[in-house]
């Protein structure tokens, strides 16, 4: 391997985790030029969803599973969090360079060794899956790093004001699979993001009004100013805040995007304008369905609804389709179901959130006719085999 592509190895792998000084920006862009397939292996390596995959894959090479299990106990603890974010995302540099190596590297300059012997992957383990941890990634504009609390973002707003880039004020903080995070905006809103959100927002709101979107699932509760309207933007629905608490959930496989509301008061509209306002009082849920673009108003139990941010999955007439795919977030996992028919199947019931993912199928297969099992890298949902048998 040639010192230039040690040294393209070692800025793509900073990259990951510190910004890069101006020259090292400048050598980097140096190196991809006009080459195309250079430029869609650096937008491949800052992928920070392919490169956990990557890792996700290459933990299950050890048949205890024993380096994933570790850095999980760890995240969960509140005085190793930094440790545990270090040790997650080391491992994520790791990734991107076996990444670059494989894809990247011309095999000519390959060093000649002898062929390795074939590595025998353990399959996935159901006692190895361990739940979610404090981490998200910020992106600041030019720059995507983990953090592991809002000091860690202040710090970096900080740090940008003293460099002179306060010109670019938008940041949009993402949490992962297996992550949650609580956010305090510049009006001392606070938001709570579920596994697998985005929160995009400014560094500070304008003076007419206060604007931010999302996607996933977020808690708000919004600092009241009568002064400054409060608008949440998600999947062509806005919503507009009268200084309150509601939970918004909107993700992709979700069918409609659910804002159901604690406290307060929210109107909801669409974004094209299109329709009239609907406003929503305590103990209302909007369901706006994302194809049809209309919304109705139902009764909810708001408890159930944000069951998640106390540290519970509460289930409540749900099918275990949208059981797995919360589930499957938490605990960062691929799934399927050995029997479609399944997938339709209703619980009602609760999960303790912090617990490990072979409480949750314990409680889930006393509860139904159901077994987990697992098959390479997947979980397999099937039928209790008593009930096969007949």
């Amino acid at each position: 391997m040639t010192d230039n592509t040690e040294r393209i190895i070692r800025l793509l792998t900073k990259r990951l985790t510190t910004p890069l000084s101006a020259d090292e920006a400048d050598e980097l862009r140096l190196w991809i030029g006009d080459n195309p397939e250079r430029e869609a292996l650096s937008e491949r390596l800052s992928d920070y969803g392919r490169l956990a995959d990557a890792y996700r894959k290459r933990s299950i090479i050890n048949p205890e599973n024993a380096c994933k299990d570790m850095r999980r106990r760890i995240g969960i603890q509140n005085k190793r969090k930094r440790m545990a974010g270090n040790v997650a995302w080391a491992m994520v540099a790791v990734a991107a360079v076996l990444l670059f190596v494989w894809f990247a590297i011309p095999s000519e300059q390959m060093p000649k060794q002898d062929a390795p012997a074939l590595i025998a992957y353990a399959p996935l383990s159901i006692d190895s899956l361990k739940p979610g941890a404090t981490i998200a990634f910020i992106n600041d504009g030019g720059h995507r790093m983990a953090v592991e609390s809002e000091d860690e973002i202040n710090g970096i707003i900080s740090s940008r004001s003293k460099s002179g880039n306060s010109k670019e004020k938008k940041l949009t903080l993402e949490v992962p699979r297996g992550g949650e995070f609580i956010v305090l905006l510049e009006d001392s809103t606070k938001v709570w993001l579920n596994s697998e959100s985005s929160l995009s927002y400014p560094e500070s709101f304008s003076a007419e009004s206060r604007r931010v979107r999302i996607s996933g699932e977020a808690y708000f509760d919004v600092a009241p100013d009568a002064s400054r309207p409060f608008f949440v933007e998600c999947d062509g629905q806005e919503i507009q805040v009268y200084g309150t608490e509601f939970n918004v959930r909107a993700y992709p496989e979700d069918e409609a995007v659910f804002t159901s509301l604690s406290e307060g008061s929210i109107a909801l509209r669409r974004l094209d304008k299109v329709g009239g306002e609907l406003m929503l009082s305590p103990g209302k849920q909007a369901v706006f369905n994302k194809s049809t673009r209309h919304a109705e108003v139902k009764d909810v139990n708001i408890e159930t609804i944000t069951g998640w941010r106390h540290g519970r999955f509460v289930f409540e007439n749900q099918t275990l389709l949208q059981i797995m795919y919360d589930l499957s977030r938490w605990y960062d996992f691929r799934f399927e179901f050995a029997d479609p028919e399944l997938e339709n199947l209703i619980f009602m019931g609760s999960i303790p959130r912090y617990g490990d993912f072979s409480t949750a199928t314990l409680i889930l297969e006393k509860s139904g006719d159901v077994a987990f099992h697992t098959n390479g890298d997947k979980i397999i949902v099937s039928r209790k085999k008593s009930h096969q048998a007949q």
